[in-house]
């Protein structure tokens, strides 16, 4: 199964990501996380069984945070634009912490470097209007997305299909 680990956004929130993000369209040839599929990743897993990492996961002990989702972002530079994503501002460390956890927890997984709380908004192909994707990110980066309790995160399954990633919840832990 090809699994990873995630926050999951309230609709309400998700909506506002998405249609932000639909003001990319004319920018490039790029593709947009589908309304219902945008999260706070934490850790991506890959193609591995449920069973341990839900038994490993139940050691990870954390107190219930909020989260604000402020300001439009790029990976891995301005220069070089191939994501497009709403940045943490409150709740980030607390991210940054259960992430670190979770780490902790899947020691035989690969340790992630650089780990930078985020939703991502849109895969870059090829940008048709680097200007105007440049002036997109300027223009949101102080755009506030609103606020949320954190009070669980949830192992999840990401199936390929044509239409796109269908992600579901394999389960979910409170914190």
């Amino acid at each position: 199964m090809r699994l990873f680990l995630a926050v999951n956004l309230p609709d309400q929130m998700k909506k506002r990501l998405s249609e932000l993000a639909q003001g990319l369209k004319p920018l490039g040839k790029l593709k947009l996380v589908e309304e219902e599929n945008i999260h706070l990743t934490l850790k991506f897993l890959g193609e591995t069984e449920p069973e341990p990492i839900i038994k490993a996961l139940k050691s990870v002990k954390h107190e219930p945070f909020g989260v604000s989702l402020k300001g439009v972002g790029v990976f891995p530079s301005l220069s070089y634009i191939r994501v497009v994503w709403a940045g943490c501002d409150r709740g980030a460390q607390d991210v940054v912490t259960l992430h670190e956890k979770v780490e902790k927890a899947l020691p035989s997984f690969k340790k992630d470097r650089d780990f930078h709380p985020h939703a991502t908004l849109a895969r870059v192909k090829f940008p048709k209007d680097k200007r105007g994707l440049v002036g997109f990110v300027e223009e949101n980066k102080d755009t506030e997305f609103g606020e949320f309790g954190v009070k669980s995160f949830d192992l999840m399954k990401s199936e390929l299909t044509r239409e796109g990633p269908r992600y579901d919840v394999v389960e979910s832990f409170l914190l």
